[in-house]
């Protein structure tokens, strides 16, 4: 049986998906240690951005390197 993603706004029907998302948007899931999420979890609630903006502004910024 094939996992499948569920449409961001059946996730997040707060999200005006139609106004911000410039592009389909899709979900990445990842397998990372509890203390590491909490740690970028922390990052982003200080820079006040949400998780996700955090993590790919981190890859960007890496494979921009």
């Amino acid at each position: 049986m094939a996992l499948t993603s569920k449409k961001l706004d059946k996730v997040r029907t707060s999200l005006p998906v139609a106004e911000v998302q410039k592009e389909s948007l899709v979900r990445v899931n990842l397998n990372v240690p509890e203390s590491q999420r909490a740690r970028w979890k922390m990052a982003a609630i200080e820079r006040r951005i949400p998780l996700g903006d955090l993590v790919v502004e981190a890859v960007e910024a890496h494979l921009n390197n």
